[in-house]
């Protein structure tokens, strides 16, 4: 074993590049890559509520989808909320992607939302850096049963 890892030490580049085991560990490196990209990417990012002389408040993303979820649950004709957070020059905003009833108010649902929405999130919260929420529907379901 040591001497066909010294032999293959001995290679010249052209060698080197025709070996399989070159191939082999290229594909190794660049998969252990791909899946730590992938693994620091579905770290939960905390998101900044507000700051002051004492320190930082912070929520975390679940927290908050979990907030506009029970929003959304007590407005008529809403169903399935699911909820996406950007960051973009220090604001925050939410995408939330609803499924609503066939004949429904889309422009009510939206204002009485961003009341809700933003009531908790400013006046309860303190949300100092709350841009507002996008609206986007992602289906049409039946009344609830």
């Amino acid at each position: 074993m040591l001497s066909q890892f010294q032999d293959y030490l001995s290679l010249d580049a052209k060698q080197v590049i025709s070996s399989h085991l070159f191939w082999y560990g290229l594909a190794i490196v660049f998969f252990l890559l791909c899946l730590w990209k992938l693994i620091r990417s579905s770290q939960p990012k905390l998101v900044a509520v507000f700051t002051d002389d004492e320190g930082t408040v912070k929520i975390t993303p679940q927290a908050l989808r979990e907030l506009v979820r029970k929003s959304c649950a007590d407005l008529p004709g809403v169903h399935s909320p699911s909820t996406k957070i950007f960051t973009k020059s220090n604001q925050v905003r939410l995408l939330v992607k609803l499924e609503v009833e066939p004949g429904s108010q889309v422009k009510q649902i939206r204002t009485q939302l961003n009341q809700k929405l933003e009531q908790v999130m400013v006046e309860s919260l303190n949300f100092s850096n709350f841009g507002g929420i996008d609206i986007v529907i992602k289906g049409f379901q039946d009344a609830k049963a």
